[in-house]
């Protein structure tokens, strides 16, 4: 299976961009210098599995999501548990019972 570099750089874009941060901030999170990075959002050059990992947890997207664009069921439940890992257990519990208040309030209105 061959990997579109563009779309990959595309997804890489839209979730920097949801997530309102810089390419700058992006780049010091997986310990790689604006340029390279910004290389990598465009669509210029690929990038390394150890760079692919440290994006996939920094945007809080799956591997297979990032290079293929196919987000499969137990994504979600990593994604939502990648996005909690790194809050204190209040936080976490709170997030829990928004999500329960949120989803007891679609499943009434249907």
């Amino acid at each position: 299976m061959c990997i579109d570099w563009k779309r990959v750089s595309k997804r890489i874009y839209q979730q920097r961009k949801k997530m309102r941060m810089s390419r700058e901030e992006v780049a010091e999170k997986i310990g790689r210098v604006p340029s390279y990075y910004g290389d990598i959002e465009r669509g210029t050059c690929g990038m390394s599995v150890d760079t692919l990992v440290a994006l996939s947890n920094t945007l809080h997207l799956s591997v297979d999501y990032i290079l293929y664009g196919a987000a499969e069921e137990t994504d979600i439940y990593e994604q939502i548990c990648r996005s909690l890992k790194n809050y204190d257990i209040r936080i976490q519990n709170r997030a829990l019972s928004l999500m329960d208040f949120y989803l007891k309030q679609e499943v009434k209105t249907g």
